[in-house]
């Protein structure tokens, strides 16, 4: 891409040199290419056209040209040559330097991605270690805790056994004492009921033996009782025993089962060992990273043994490119003045790139892309033409009218530079062409084209009447100028000598309007003048018969610029 940019420019500059050179012997061919249309005397127009140059002088000025054309092909060529070698070598040094770095960058990420290789390995190595090892003291904690567990369900499992079978025991002795109870209490209500039985047989007896008058007493009555109520207890008269079921347990004693085993004790020396080998573990990991911090300090010490060795072959390298460096750099320096020079004659020649088309048409070239004709709606052209100039020119030599015309046109172009979008048409004899409005179409009015035109006209009529004619036939020059606005095509005619040309029936009516102007006046057309009037003061003169002479435009005399306090008396009257 550099060097596309590189051949490109110098592409330019072969262009900008052939656009100079051209643009040198148009002007010194300026006599032979004298207008004599305004020349009213068909015998001056006669003797006029005798003074052209003879064949001969026309072949040595061909042949010079064509040894300057070759003189200038060949310096461009060098000059190319030599950028083409000194890009060339600018590459080379550039790729070396980037090679280099590349190499030794390559190295040292090799060096980092194999440090942290090794890192991640050792790493992933002591993870691995430190999860294994956790894993098992996990494994046996969890076996340990089970057993404990297992034994704890165990005694647990026998204490509620010994509890079930105490109480048990406890139901067995209390269902024991109420069957005991309930049998002794049957047997008093046995006894109870025997009692009453007889008690009642010995009231009948005695009923009976009141009945039969006998005594109910003593031992008559108790032989008599034995005898009929031979069956009859001996403890009848004695109290029957009342016991409860209270008393029995007060008595009696519950069965105790004894438990011989500690829980609580068998617990805590389970937990005991338990401690002891979490204490293991942490001692075990501790020891583990010890060892590990040790390996990596001495890889750490490796690495930067390594990475010291490949700094200073890399600072080694570095000098010797550097001192390399510094004597291509002073070859370089060498070529750098050659080209700044070259720069400078590239930007001379873009500045006159510039002064001979418009901005837009000579990027377009600059580019080496085809420049496409663009229409334009309204352009200002000024066309201005020496009175009596064919007169002047047959008086005087060749070199009071190229001299004249020199330094008329040199004055006038420093007019044209002082404006913003003005350009120079080509200037064929005398007759000198003049569009305002060709790279500000967007950002500018018609108004602005025409008022900028009439302002470059008026500057001209000052360049005519100030102008020094001491070593002229005559002492002083008078001018005519014609201005009028409207649209046109441009294109470039030519692309081997490009010269942006302007096309239409606008520029035939501004030709028609100097034409028709009075000297040291400058004739304004009608849409002209309607663009300008609340700007400069004019005075109405003969309609102008344009194009075929079946048409005509009204025209009118420039006399003076309005002030101020004019134009806001006439936009208070309006």
């Amino acid at each position: 891409q550099f060097l596309a940019r590189v051949e490109a420019r110098q592409e330019r500059e072969r262009k900008a040199l052939a656009e100079s050179h051209a643009r040198k012997l148009k002007k010194m061919n300026l006599s032979r290419n004298v207008t004599l249309r305004d020349v009213e005397d068909p015998e001056i127009r006669i003797i006029l056209k005798g003074l052209e140059f003879t064949h001969k002088t026309s072949c040595e000025e061909n042949l010079r040209t064509e040894a300057l054309k070759a003189k200038e092909a060949k310096i461009h060529h060098s000059k190319v040559l030599a950028q083409l070698v000194r890009n060339q070598k600018e590459i080379e040094q550039m790729r070396e330097v980037h090679l280099l770095q590349q190499k030794y960058i390559s190295r040292y990420l090799d060096c980092e991605l194999e440090i942290i290789d090794e890192n991640e390995a050792l790493l992933s190595e002591h993870t691995a270690k430190e999860q294994s090892l956790e894993d098992h003291l996990k494994q046996q904690a969890d076996v340990e805790e089970n057993m404990i567990n297992m034994k704890l369900m165990a005694l647990q499992s026998t204490q509620n056994e010994r509890n079930v079978n105490q109480l048990a025991a406890s139901v067995r002795e209390r269902q024991r004492k109420e069957a005991k109870y309930m049998g002794f209490r049957e047997s008093c209500q046995a006894k109870r009921r025997e009692k009453e039985f007889w008690l009642k047989e010995i009231e009948i007896l005695k009923a009976h033996l009141t009945k039969l008058g006998l005594p109910t007493d003593g031992p008559v009555y108790e032989a008599k009782r034995d005898e009929l109520l031979n069956r009859i207890p001996k403890d009848l008269h004695e109290p029957i025993e009342e016991a409860s079921l209270e008393q029995d347990d007060e008595d009696g004693t519950s069965p105790v089962v004894v438990d011989d085993i500690n829980v609580e004790a068998a617990r805590a020396r389970e937990m005991a060992l338990f401690e002891t080998l979490k204490k293991a573990h942490k001692q075990a990991v501790k020891k583990l990273k010890q060892q590990n911090a040790k390996i990596r300090e001495a890889r750490r010490a490796e690495q930067q043994k390594i990475l010291a060795s490949i700094l200073t072959a890399q600072d080694a390298d570095i000098k010797k490119l550097k001192n390399q460096q510094e004597i291509e750099m002073l070859q370089f320096e060498e070529t750098q003045k050659s080209a700044s020079k070259a720069d400078e004659d590239n930007a001379a020649s873009n500045e006159r790139l510039y002064g001979m088309l418009p901005k837009f048409v000579a990027d377009v070239m600059k580019t080496g892309a085809a420049v496409e004709p663009r229409p334009f709606k309204c352009l200002a052209f000024l066309t201005a033409d020496i009175v009596s100039f064919t007169n002047l020119s047959s008086k005087s030599s060749a070199k009071q009218v190229v001299s004249l015309l020199n330094r008329l046109y040199s004055q006038m172009d420093e007019v044209i530079d002082s404006f913003e979008d003005l350009y120079k048409l080509e200037t064929i004899g005398d007759a000198y062409n003049v569009v305002a409005g060709l790279n500000t179409q967007e950002t500018s009015t018609p108004k602005d084209f025409a008022v900028s035109m009439i302002e470059c006209a008026q500057r001209f009529m000052e360049i005519v009447r100030n102008l020094d004619m001491s070593d002229q036939i005559t002492d002083h020059i008078q001018m005519r100028i014609g201005v009028h606005v409207g649209p046109a095509v441009g294109g470039v005619a030519n692309p081997a000598m490009p010269k942006y040309s302007l096309f239409g029936d606008t520029v035939t009516i501004t030709g028609q309007m100097e034409q028709t102007s009075r000297p040291m006046e400058i004739h304004i057309s009608g849409p002209a003048y309607d663009l300008v009037t609340d700007v400069f003061n004019c005075e109405v003169s003969e309609a102008v018969p344009i194009l075929d002479g079946k048409q005509k435009m009204a025209a009118w005399w420039l006399v003076s610029k309005k002030t101020s306090g004019t134009r806001e008396s006439q936009h208070a009257e309006q």
